[in-house]
């Protein structure tokens, strides 16, 4: 059915063309979609009319407005499109629905009404905090990964936000949670975080934690075992499914299929789903269409790298946990010395206090420098250099000049100069997307389809991956001979320096 206007006022017969129209679109919508997504993000939007090619169409509220716009803009555009030729964008009229009358409920709707105000209220009985720590560990959860023992920040704010209320209601906001960072910055903490909250929430609730190996290694031995029926249940069934580094199903086709049906099935019930991964769900390497496009239902929160402030609180926090005798004065002085993940930083208080044990004296800023040499040299070998050292060290090996690589001349060899600093520049910073987008003048779907491409190229072609590795261990070398060579100028290291076992240190002092 197509649909044309012929004046701005709709007689009733227009009317009830758009309302057939709308279920034609909406039919096709949930088809794309999947049933629970719709219900969950465009519940009740009409089509009310057509006014110079722009559809307008009316939502219960500026919520669901925000959220489609920014999640389902194309595809609520391409299917108007394939029903309304002339429809050229849409908008949103934003009212407020009054309440639906009341509807005598059938016997059977009772009788479903009244099982899960049954399951809620067992799902909330209250519980020993004994019986929760039973509860949490069979569940998977690490007791040291709280809410309360996450420090949130400015990297932070949205993955913390977002935790925060997918523990609280279960389902019914964010499906799935996506989490996306590199090593060391907080997504597995996050997880933990969100299974105690709600298991605290809901003690009888089926709360599941499990890395994406775990959940392959389950799977393998179900298959050798035929007991694929009995992990299935065990899947299948969870009120909360929480799974760590998802980049792990890349390049498993039988995994990445049973994965699928239970994410349906879950989603289907409206449980609750949490992963997290090293890198955006796009950037999973030979991750499926119908995965990917699941994985972006939700919300997907990146987090970065702290900045100094939270830096410095989090280390504040390490210290008091773990009962240090390190200064304030020294904290802030090592989080602008050391530049790593929340890791690196741990070890290097570590570092300090066992200096400070060692010599029962005072440290002073001024040795940070010798005593933390290899871990500020490790820091930058570890991948954590900066983006224009990055573009120009690509520039030199591909012998062009700077400006062509952020340029937008496209010859092959200045394109695929340009793909692998984007790869580059993705893997050994902390940037996000837009960020690494924004230095080359590109959008984050170029950044997303360049590192793609140079992973793929990597995994089947020898020469992009020697031009990568040799970029890369160039990077590294050139990183940590400056930094070793600035240790040794400001502080010389002495002969015979302590040997510090930071392991021993790390059990004394967290019990």
């Amino acid at each position: 059915m197509q649909f044309s206007p012929e004046s701005e006022s709709q007689e009733p017969s227009e009317k009830q063309n758009l309302k057939t129209l709308w279920r034609s679109i909406s039919s096709d919508l949930r088809a794309e979609l999947g049933d629970s997504t719709f219900e969950l993000f465009l519940p009740n939007f009409t089509l009310t009319q057509l006014e110079d090619s722009v559809a307008v169409i009316q939502v219960p509220g500026s919520g669901y407005a925000l959220w489609a716009e920014t999640n389902f803009k194309e595809s609520i555009l391409l299917t108007l499109q394939k029903y309304i030729p002339s429809c050229e964008g849409f908008r949103f009229d934003i009212t407020v629905e009054e309440p639906a009358p009341a509807v005598k409920e059938t016997k059977l709707q009772k009788k479903k009404n009244k099982a899960a105000k049954l399951k809620e209220r067992i799902l909330t009985e209250k519980i020993s905090d004994e019986k929760l720590l039973e509860r949490g560990r069979a569940a998977g959860l690490v007791e040291l990964f709280t809410f309360e023992n996450f420090v949130p920040g400015q990297n932070s704010d949205l993955a913390w936000a977002a935790s925060q209320a997918v523990a609280n209601e279960p389902g019914k906001t964010y499906q799935p949670l996506f989490f996306h960072s590199a090593c060391g910055l907080g997504k597995t903490h996050l997880l933990h975080g969100i299974g105690w909250a709600s298991l605290r929430k809901r003690p009888r609730s089926r709360v599941l934690f499990v890395t994406a190996e775990q959940f392959s290694n389950e799977y393998i031995d179900a298959i050798q075992n035929n007991a694929l029926v009995a992990f299935r249940k065990k899947y299948r069934e969870a009120d909360l499914l929480l799974i760590d580094d998802v980049q792990f199903f890349g390049r498993k086709e039988g995994l990445q299929q049973e994965f699928f049906h239970t994410f349906n099935r879950l989603s289907d019930l409206g449980r609750q789903i949490v992963l997290a991964s090293d890198c955006p769900a796009g950037e999973i390497r030979a991750l499926e269409d119908r995965l990917v496009s699941r994985f972006q239902w939700g919300l997907s929160a990146e987090i970065h790298r702290p900045e100094l402030e939270t830096s410095a609180a989090i280390l504040r926090r390490k210290r008091d946990d773990w009962n240090m005798l390190v200064s304030d004065e020294l904290i802030n002085a090592i989080v602008e010395r050391v530049q790593g993940n929340v890791r690196i930083l741990e070890g290097a208080l570590i570092r300090v206090a066992m200096v400070k044990t060692m010599t029962d004296e005072e440290v002073d800023p001024s040795r940070l420098d010798e005593i933390l040499s290899d871990i500020i040299g490790g820091s930058v070998s570890s991948g954590l250099v900066g983006l224009e050292e990055i573009k120009q060290a690509v520039a030199e090996h591909f012998d062009i000049e700077l400006n062509v690589l952020n340029g937008k001349r496209r010859t092959k060899r200045v394109a695929e100069a340009r793909h692998i600093a984007m790869f580059l520049i993705r893997e050994m910073t902390d940037l996000s997307l837009m960020d690494v987008a924004a230095s080359f003048g590109k959008d984050h779907g170029t950044v997303i389809h360049a590192v793609k491409k140079v992973k793929a190229e990597c995994s089947t072609s020898n020469s992009t991956k020697g031009t990568v590795e040799l970029i890369r261990r160039r990077l590294v070398r050139g990183g940590s001979s400056l930094e070793s060579q600035r240790a040794r100028q400001s502080s010389p290291r002495k002969s015979g320096g302590e040997s510090l076992d930071s392991t021993r240190y790390r059990e004394k002092y967290s019990g």
